[in-house]
Order: structure tokens, then sequence, then C-alpha cells
């Protein structure tokens, strides 16, 4: 039933589907033994925090532990729990379940079609090995050192573009969620009219965290 749900305009079938159904189960069951089976009452328990309702998602659901470790240190991107709050936050203009008064410390989602998006704008530069593996779209297992590598300066590149916007606009409403939304909404412009096509490819990841 879900294979048919999610299946893919294409003949490939939606990639690691055991796994996002195991996600599927878990969420089901922790919102019935954690949350009396609403997710209200998660988002009724951070209390209006953005921040608090990332790390509740992170405590309680094990499928949004979106870790790993680089060179020794905990690298935490966490994008589905940030990514489901900045929906909340957008879908409901910013009042009633989307109310959050520290909007603001979500980073941008580190998937693999804004990294994309900046290196076609020349805001984010790949070295010589790691753009030949992407040019000719080998894939790049998830927490290789070079996929961490380009999530986490995605999130650096997003927040130093957002630090400028406010440097020459100090009025401007600006988070990092709002520059993701602009950069992924302007590459689906640009697959829509086939500019896509003269981009470099985005980086294949199999992973269960984009």
């Amino acid at each position: 039933m879900l294979r048919h749900v999610f299946r893919s305009t294409t003949d490939e079938e939606i990639p690691l589907l055991k796994e996002r159904l195991r996600c599927l189960r878990e969420a089901g069951q922790v919102l019935y033994e954690r949350f009396n089976c609403s997710f209200t009452n998660c988002i009724a328990e951070a209390n209006g925090s953005a921040a608090a309702l990332v790390n509740l998602l992170v405590d309680n659901f094990p499928g949004f532990r979106d870790e790993d470790h680089f060179h020794g240190q905990l690298v935490r991107f966490y994008k589905r729990a940030q990514i489901l709050v900045g929906d909340l936050w957008a879908c409901f203009n910013g009042e009633g379940y989307g109310r959050f008064h520290d909007i603001d410390k979500i980073t941008m989602f580190a998937d693999y079609r804004i990294p994309q998006m900046l290196n076609s704008l020349g805001c984010l530069l790949y070295s010589p090995p790691l753009y030949r593996r992407i040019s000719q779209q080998q894939e790049i297992a998830t927490g290789e050192n070079c996929e961490i590598e380009l999530r986490g300066c995605s999130i650096w590149c997003v927040e130093l573009i957002r630090r400028q916007i406010l440097r020459e606009h100090p009025e401007a409403k600006v988070n990092a969620i709002l520059i993701d939304f602009f950069l992924y909404d302007t590459l689906k412009e640009r697959e829509r009219s086939g500019e896509e096509t003269e981009m470099l490819p985005h980086h294949r990841t199999r992973s269960i965290w984009y």
C-alpha cells in the first residue's frame, strides 16, 4: 500500500522503503505512548519554543536523531526535526500551532538540494576530488566526511548570507528558514525552465535524514 502511495514518477522505487516504514511505525508508537496519540500535545509541551520542539522530537523520536561524528566531534544536524518546525511556522503564518518566540534559532535544512543551489550561485565551492565525484554522480555514503562537510558548510553559508542581508538591510525580517525556502523555490523554478541542466548535479547520498 505505502509502496504505491510513495511511488515515483519514474520506474525507480522509493529508496530505503523499509527504513522509512520503520520511522513511520516508530512515530506512531511514540505518539501513542508518550503524547496521547496527538502531535499537538508535543507542540504544546514545547511551550512556544522552536528549539524546545526540535529537542523534544530528537529526544523522543529516534528517527529524527540526525547525528554523526566528524573527526571525533559529535555533529547534530536535525534536518527533519527542524524542517518540521519550519513548516509549522510557515503553514500557520507564525500563529497558533506555528507560533514560536525563537524561530530564528532554526538553521537551514541541510540536505542535498540547497548545496547544489549554493554552488551554482558561487557561494559554495567544492574541492577538485569532490567536484569530480558529484559531477560523475558517484554515490557519497551517509556519514562520510565530505557528506558531513557539505551539510555543515551549507548551514554556515546560509548563516553568512543572512548576516550580510542584515548588514545591508538592518530592517529586514529574514532568517535561515526563509533563505532556505527562497533557494529551494528558485531551484525548482530552474528545473521547470530547464536551466537546471546547466548546473552541477546534486550530490547522491542514500539517507533517511534528508
